[in-house]
């Protein structure tokens, strides 16, 4: 397996826990693991040509960003 293919798996795994940590626990931690996620399939995408799913994980993170310094800036 390939290191791009590990990345892409634990990228979706990221993506799964963090949506269910915002869900059912801390909001900021599930968002800090969701964007991590997201940061670890990127290189997927780029290596198979996907732009439209690295137009998707560009547009996440920047909303992920701003409501992380949200988040930070009122804590």
């Amino acid at each position: 397996m390939s290191r791009i293919s590990v990345l892409r798996y634990l990228g979706n795994f990221f993506l799964i826990v963090g949506y269910q940590v915002m869900l059912w626990g801390d909001f900021k931690n599930g968002l800090i693991i969701k964007f991590i996620g997201g940061l670890l399939t990127v290189p997927f995408a780029i290596k198979l040509k996907l732009w439209d799913v690295l137009f998707l994980c560009i547009f996440f993170g920047i909303t992920e960003i701003s409501k992380l310094t949200q988040l930070f800036l009122v804590s």
